[in-house]
């Protein structure tokens, strides 16, 4: 079945929760998943699809299919709204991984991958389906009362991944040299630390690697014009002096690099 007609199922079956756990809750619902913001994450699940179709990527059925958690549950672990759509959080990483990775669509070897941010582990749930083991890291602070981190909590016990904590800020990473295939981090390295850091951040990210590094740029904090020129010299360095190969993120628009080692 075509990713679009996969999506609209998809989309009628996520509108029908959504408007169920609204009349249950109608101030939960007005509070955290209004119709209007609902209407734009749910736009851009047929737009992936539609361009994932035209792309000629297949899309595996199983993750057009709901997370098995309650509407309100999933507002109760505070999952934000964009991550609280199966559909959406796997599409998103299909399109990049067929933009990045391509090989790992295929019929290939399966591969060791670690996502140092995994967020709501889309990652993990596509290439998952290829048979390629992915492991999952985020960050996780115990003195803060609900971080980003543990918001996520429900979702790696669905998709049964254990997360290990990981604090990019912190060189070096506690991991062996060249002991994963492909390492993935992807809007987050502006977490690691400035444009200055990004750098030696590279440097570590390619030590754990046995094959290759894949990133995706969010804009550096703050958003000033010099960080701003600092990124798009990062970019240029990386291409002059890795090789890496520099593309979009079909969802998000952003810088997305390959680097091979």
């Amino acid at each position: 079945m075509k990713a679009i007609s996969l999506a609209r199922n998809y989309i009628r079956l996520e509108t029908s929760l959504y408007r169920e756990a609204a009349e249950k809750s109608p101030r939960v619902a007005k509070r955290r998943f209004p119709t209007g913001r609902q209407r734009i994450w749910l736009r851009r699940t047929a737009r992936l699809s539609k361009w994932l179709d035209e792309s000629g990527v297949e899309v595996p059925a199983k993750i057009m299919s709901p997370y098995a958690l309650g509407v309100l549950d999933r507002c109760r672990a505070r999952i934000p709204l964009k991550y609280q759509y199966r559909a959406l959080n796997g599409l998103r990483e299909l399109a990049r991984t067929h933009v990045l990775f391509p090989e790992l669509l295929s019929d290939g070897e399966p591969v060791e991958i670690i996502d140092l941010s995994a967020g709501g582990c889309g990652t993990a749930d596509v290439l998952g389906q290829y048979g390629h083991k992915v492991e999952i890291c985020d960050y996780f602070d115990a003195n803060k009362i609900n971080p980003m981190g543990h918001s996520y909590a429900e979702l790696h016990k669905f998709l049964g991944l254990n997360c290990r904590f990981f604090d990019g800020r912190s060189l070096p990473y506690e991991f062996a040299d060249e002991s994963r295939d492909i390492v993935l981090v992807y809007q987050a390295i502006d977490a690691y630390g400035p444009v200055a850091m990004w750098y030696d951040i590279v440097d570590e990210l390619l030590r754990i690697a046995r094959r290759s590094v894949g990133l995706v740029l969010n804009p550096a904090i703050p958003k000033t014009p010099e960080n701003e020129a600092q990124v798009v010299a990062f970019i240029g360095d990386m291409k002059r002096d890795y090789g890496a190969t520099v593309s979009t993120c079909p969802e998000t628009s952003l810088p997305a690099l390959r680097i091979d080692k």
